[in-house]
């Protein structure tokens, strides 16, 4: 395999411009919140800022390279393949522009080869720090060496890779519009909390849990990891698809024994209330015995009052997301208090008209598993082409 530095295949590397004005007839400009992580454009989002006096110099054609060279430390590196757009577009500073010979190569193939050293934290490496910001230089970055095989199986490599990131997306798009399924059903069913135009019940939350037990907070201190001690549901897991207890921190049996409160039946929902605000899951039947962390809201529903499933999507609503939003306390940081959970407004239609939407749902967070699974192998997938396609075994 034949390796090049990047600053002998460029034609043209250069610096985007700073500009703090916005200019509604002026040059749209792409900034950093316009490139995803997956190197996707975003467009929905576009700034229009003065046109500089070298604009032309600045332009973006298709086929360039916008490298994100400034930005956090994690996020340095995403880049982008610029398709063209149907006016002039120009770039920020926070970007390099690379333009190479289409005779030696395939723009594609180098932004697909970016892409993987940017999963390799490659740049996360090489990048000097400031405070919440990095940023790579462009001298280090055209000194980089990358696989240069001939222009056709450039094109062959960049092929494969398209069509396998094609798949990828295809399924997250599918999980996107599965995740938003439920709530579609949900407002259909029984409508918009606010001004509740189907007139059902209302109450707080403390009234639909067990008459045993209450809405509480986790362990405080859980210490350091145990290798065989009790799992405990930290916020960061309820934005899983699914809560895979094997991947749970464990903590000290000894310790857990002190929030035996806390300690998990199974059907409770589960709701952040530090860092996470508001992200909902349900403890599902696996989870018996698990506990929870002092940033996660446990509430035990009781079944004869109302329906779990109903009440977590109940609680990803619009008007329920805003009342988090609204109760939210600031110390040393954000905070959902367990008052005002207790006191969320919620709507509480019959029961047997809850557990209909349960059994939607509960098919449709079935699909979801499924899909979500088949993303992981798609993706796993994807990284082996790339780690193969730039050893040169594709």
């Amino acid at each position: 395999m034949n390796y090049v530095a990047l600053g002998d295949i460029a034609i043209d590397a250069r610096s985007g411009f700073a500009s703090g004005d916005s200019d509604a007839d002026g040059v749209v400009q792409i900034r950093m919140n316009n490139v995803t992580t997956e190197g996707v454009l975003i467009w929905d989002k576009v700034r229009r800022v003065p046109r500089p006096k070298n604009l032309a110099d600045l332009i973006a054609e298709p086929g360039d390279i916008l490298f994100n060279a400034t930005n956090s430390p994690e996020l340095v590196g995403k880049s982008a393949l610029f398709p063209g757009y149907d006016e002039p577009v120009t770039f920020s500073n926070h970007f390099i522009r690379l333009r190479f010979d289409a005779k030696r190569v395939v723009p594609g193939y180098v932004v697909r080869w970016l892409h993987e050293q940017w999963m390799r934290r490659t740049f996360d490496n090489m990048c000097k720090r400031w405070v919440n910001q990095a940023s790579v230089g462009k001298n280090d970055l055209l000194s980089l060496s990358l696989p240069l095989p001939p222009l056709k199986d450039q094109e062959r490599i960049t092929e494969i890779l398209d069509h396998a990131d094609s798949l990828r997306r295809l399924r997250q798009h599918a999980i996107d519009r599965l995740n938003s399924l439920g709530q579609a059903v949900f407002n259909k069913m029984f409508g918009e909390q606010a001004g509740n135009p189907k007139r059902w019940r209302t109450g707080e939350l403390m009234e639909i849990v067990l008459d045993d037990d209450q809405i509480n907070y986790g362990v405080v201190q859980p210490g350091v990891e145990t290798e065989s001690g009790v799992p405990l549901v930290r916020v960061a897991d309820l934005l899983a698809p699914a809560i895979d207890i094997a991947a749970l921190k464990k903590i000290d049996a000894e310790i857990e024994s002190k929030y035996k409160r806390s300690r998990l039946r199974g059907d409770e929902v589960l709701v952040g209330c530090v860092g996470s605000i508001g992200a909902v899951t349900i403890a599902h039947s696996g989870m018996r015995g698990v506990n929870i962390a002092r940033a996660v809201g446990r509430i035990p529903v009781d079944p004869r009052k109302a329906n779990p499933q109903f009440i977590a999507e109940h609680l990803k609503t619009r008007s329920s997301q805003n009342y988090f939003r609204a109760e939210t306390r600031t110390v040393a940081q954000p905070t959902l208090n367990i008052k005002q959970l207790k006191e969320t407004p919620i709507m509480l239609p019959p029961l047997e008209k809850q557990k209909e939407f349960s059994h939607i749902a509960r098919e449709v967070e079935k699909e979801k598993t499924s899909s979500s699974a088949y993303l992981e192998s798609l993706n796993a997938f994807f990284s082996t082409l790339q780690n193969r396609a730039f050893r040169g075994e594709l």
